[in-house]
Parts: C-alpha cells; structure tokens; sequence
C-alpha cells in the first residue's frame, strides 16, 4: 500500500514540477532571445526529459536495469503513440517543421540503442560517450542551421512568458521537484513490483514510462488546444532524442547499465514502429484525420495490454 502512495505521489509531484520546469525554461529562453525551434528542442525536451534522467540515473545507480532501460524505451514509446495522438485529437496541425535530417538522425539513434541492447547487452562508459557525441553533433548541426536562418518557427508557438526572477524562479523549483519526484517514483515502483510480483522492466515500460511522460502529454495537449501545433512535434521529438542519447548515455558513464533480462522483443518492436510512426506523421501530416490517430492510440494501449498479459 505504501509503494502505491510512493507511485502516485511521485507521479503528481512530476505532473506539476515538470510543467514548472518546461514553463519556466521557455519562458527563461525568451528573455534571452533565443529562437523558437532551439527552444522545443532543446530546453523544452530537457526539461519534459527531466524525469527520465532523473529516474533512470537513480534507478541505475540502485542496480534497478529493468527500471532504467524500461523507462527509457517506454518513454519513447509513449511520446510517439500516447503523447502525440492526445495532442492531435484535440487538433492536428496542417503542416510540420521536421526535416528529413531530423528524422535521420532520430532513426540512427534508435538502430545504435537497438545494436548496443542486442549485440553488446550492457551500456558502458564508451557506450554512452558515443551517444552523448551523437546528440551534441545533432544539436551542433540545429543551432547552425538556426543561425543561417532556415529553422525559424513562429514566436507564437511559445505559450508562456513570466518576469525574468520569475523564469529563474520556476526553472529551480522544478529541476529539484523533478529530482525529489523522480526518488519518489523510483521507490514506489519498486516497493509495487515487489508486492504484485510485477518485473522491474514492465514498470519502467508502463506506470514509470507514461508518468514521466506527463509534462510531455501536458505540453502537446496544451499546444494543442491553444492552437500552437507546430511546436507539439519539435518538443517530442528531442524529447525522443534525450531519453535515447542524453538519459542512455548519461546514466551508462555514471554507472554500467546491463541489458539482459530486461526487455522482450515486442518492446523492442513497438520502439521501431514509433520511430517509423513519427517519421510518417511529420513527412505526412497533412494525410492525417481523428480516424488514423485513433488507430495509433489504440496501437499504444493494445501494448501496454499485452505487457501485463504476458506476465501471467
């Protein structure tokens, strides 16, 4: 009973810090005049990334595996097939702001995660080097093309703006809530999977994986509804980046992450067919109705259905 107070106040905790962190970070890099499409790629899906870093360093210190890489895939899985489709329920934009670069660089991101989990079966110190490489040169390359002009999205995309001790104010009190949240969570997790006799890896790929995609699902849904899509797919999208990359690569340098006896093929599955889903929504928006993000919902819960069948 105790682990499921832990799971849920840990939960809430990053609900409400997580979307101080993502507010008070764009509302930060407006003050300081830095363009939009850095703003959802980089503060914005820091901040939204926040707890998996958190959670996933911690977990991995513990010696929880299960718990770190679940996370990390569940995330990415729930980004694309939960995040998104809430988002676009409420409106679907008429256009993206993705590049094929983009998509690229997203898909080799996911094909190295995948050949290291296979192949190699631990995350190591060298492992996570390399990734933390990759996403810098990604960036290195966005902030480039920004400065040449050719990533400019309207400033209307960015919903909040506070005072500038306000901003500050806003972005500390949610880095140390999303810290103090993710210890929470981790313990509830564990204490839960112990009492229901549930794998370390389905709680990172479910109840750890859609709670700390939260601001993520918060963030879109809002953009939504305000009318600002463009943003929506900018903001998951290096959101997906920092959980492979920067929340791989950072927990694997602090420590040895070992792969095996974590996830199964189907997650491994699911985790391309999200990165596929992506790369079609942001080259095929236009194609898209209510029907076909309905599908991808559902794609999403038949997932989660048949982790927690496959346990029995």
């Amino acid at each position: 009973m105790i682990g499921i107070i832990y799971l849920f106040l840990g939960i809430l905790i990053l609900y409400f810090t997580g979307n101080w962190l993502v507010s008070g970070s764009t509302s930060l890099a407006k003050h300081l005049n830095v363009q939009p499409f850095i703003i959802a790629l980089t503060l914005v899906a820091f901040g939204t990334s926040a707890p998996e870093l958190a959670i996933s360093v911690n977990s991995a210190l513990k010696g929880y595996s299960g718990i770190t890489i679940g996370n990390i895939v569940g995330s990415n899985i729930a980004n694309v097939l939960f995040a998104i489709p809430l988002a676009f329920l409420i409106k679907i934009p008429k256009s993206s702001d993705v590049k094929k670069i983009d998509c690229l660089y997203l898909v080799l991101a996911t094909v190295f995660f995948i050949f290291v989990f296979l192949k190699v079966q631990f995350f190591s110190f060298h492992s996570g080097v390399l990734m933390i490489l990759m996403l810098l040169t990604y960036l290195a390359y966005v902030i480039f093309e920004a400065v040449k002009g050719k990533r400019a999205i309207s400033t209307e995309d960015i919903t909040t703006s506070f005072s500038l001790k306000k901003s500050m104010f806003f972005l500390f009190i949610g880095l140390i809530g999303v810290v103090v949240g993710a210890d929470i969570l981790v313990k509830g997790a564990t204490m839960t999977a112990s009492l229901f006799g549930i794998s370390q890896t389905i709680i990172g790929l479910t109840i750890v994986a859609i709670g700390t995609s939260i601001p993520e699902v918060v963030t879109s849904m809002i953009a939504a509804y305000r009318g600002q899509t463009g943003f929506i797919l900018g903001a998951i999208l290096g959101s997906n980046f920092f959980n492979l990359l920067a929340v791989t690569g950072v927990a694997s340098i602090i420590t040895r992450i070992s792969a095996e006896n974590t996830l199964n093929n189907i997650d491994i599955i699911y985790l391309i067919l999200s990165t596929i889903i992506f790369t079609l929504i942001a080259f095929y928006t236009k194609f898209l109705n209510k029907k076909l993000v309905s599908l991808i919902l559902i794609s999403y819960i038949i997932y989660v259905l048949f982790i927690y069948i496959r346990m029995t």
